[in-house]
């Protein structure tokens, strides 16, 4: 992050919490080893590493309820006109900036979207998502929506690493290293951030919730 146009080194105040920035990294792993299984047809993996996604996605939400001040949405979700004067004047943030808020808020839902729409999905031939049955005649059409959505997806990643670069490079803000160390010079907060163990118990609780919805689903019925 910079003040007045310059870059400072100090980074003593925590920003970002561990469960953020695990997740955060898991995120682009997580979709290159989709993009990777669904281009080779390894559809198992394809759809383990999705229910895994999905998991996250939820904590991630239920995080920005319950987790480190900077991670909850009230404190950096903001309406049209703070983006507008954003972009008309710029200015230093510790956390996201409102811009950068929307992304996350868009991203969330894209990723929602994917591993629902994938879970719901059916080809007939070669996969049929766990909830299948519940899309009935739709499945066809939720597995186009899945290519639609991915499509999407791989937009806004785009214009993310292009931000991001800029952010980091032309505007020397230390973006990649505060989300890597979870510090910035800016205090965000005086409170302490969440622990670990309460997003782990989060995942956990949503792990047993998807496996049983998975467990107690009925099979979508076959015409072949």
């Amino acid at each position: 992050m910079t003040v007045g146009g310059g870059p400072i080194d100090s980074d003593q105040y925590p920003v970002w919490d561990l469960t953020i920035r695990l997740i955060h990294w898991y995120f682009p792993a997580a979709i290159g080893v989709m993009w990777w299984s669904g281009e080779q047809g390894r559809m198992e993996v394809h759809a383990w590493v999705g229910y895994s996604l999905l998991i996250l996605v939820l904590t991630r939400i239920v995080w920005g309820f319950i987790g480190s001040e900077s991670a909850r949405f009230r404190h950096f979700v903001r309406g049209p006109g703070e983006i507008r004067r954003y972009l008309a004047s710029g200015g230093a943030y510790s956390g996201h900036n409102p811009l950068g808020a929307l992304s996350v808020v868009v991203l969330l839902a894209l990723l929602v979207s994917q591993t629902v729409s994938g879970t719901m999905s059916s080809d007939d031939i070669l996969f049929e998502g766990p909830f299948a049955y519940w899309a009935q005649d739709w499945s066809g059409a939720v597995a186009d929506w899945h290519e639609t959505n991915w499509r999407l997806l791989q937009g806004l990643i785009a214009l993310h690493l292009i931000a991001v670069g800029w952010y980091q490079w032309k505007k020397r803000q230390p973006m990649v290293q505060t989300m890597i160390r979870g510090r910035s010079e800016t205090r965000f907060s005086a409170a302490a951030p969440r622990p670990l163990w309460l997003s782990m118990m989060t995942a956990s609780i949503l792990s047993g919730v998807l496996w049983w919805l998975i467990t107690v689903a009925p099979e979508a019925p076959s015409y072949y």
